[in-house]
């Protein structure tokens, strides 16, 4: 008898072991799909900013847009933004991109995917780092270009403003457009 015992125990064993095996399959499908939904959510959310960002380029004519005014992130988090450049003039143009950071005694500039130290307003130490197409971007009358744009936010909670210069690299002296925004860390 307890040869047979021991036998039925064991099918029993078997029986909840594939169970446990099919509801776990069935659940990493669903995660997976639900990835899968989400990246495609994502990726669309990304075409719809950039067709707004060439919309606003084309309705206002502006060489220069940015869509976000104010960043909320966690410090040291990670922002993907887009940015949009217009060649309003007649002529081709070769412009560039400048990210620039309010301290406590100057604007600090940024070179792409260089961390850059600078002293805060009130005077505190913090890192930030952007990471951009910095070179030049030839462009012919009319054309715009969407580039995209990673902020790594100020190590340091605290209220930051960051500058955006669309420079024309033939008089560099003075920028042709500029956008202000903020980042707010927490």
């Amino acid at each position: 008898m307890s040869k047979r015992g021991s036998l039925n125990l064991s099918i029993e064993a078997i029986v909840i072991v594939v169970i446990a095996f099919v509801v776990l399959g069935l659940g990493l499908g669903f995660v997976r799909s639900q990835f899968g939904d989400i990246q495609k959510t994502s990726t669309a959310v990304q075409e719809q900013i950039s067709q707004q960002i060439l919309d606003d380029l084309r309705t206002g004519n502006k060489p220069l847009s940015f869509p976000a005014s104010k960043l909320v992130v966690g410090t040291g988090d990670e922002s993907v933004q887009a940015i949009g450049v217009k060649n309003t003039g007649d002529a081709e143009k070769s412009l560039r991109i400048d990210f620039l950071v309010k301290g406590s005694d100057k604007f600090y500039t940024f070179e792409s995917a260089v961390s850059t130290d600078f002293l805060s307003t009130e005077g505190d130490s913090v890192s930030a780092e952007i990471l951009w197409d910095n070179e030049p971007q030839n462009l012919k009358p009319g054309e715009t270009r969407i580039i995209p744009v990673t902020i790594k936010s100020p190590d340091k909670i605290g209220n930051y403003l960051f500058k955006v210069n669309l420079v024309d690299i033939a008089d560099p002296s003075k920028p042709i457009d500029s956008r202000t925004f903020f980042i707010k860390t927490s």
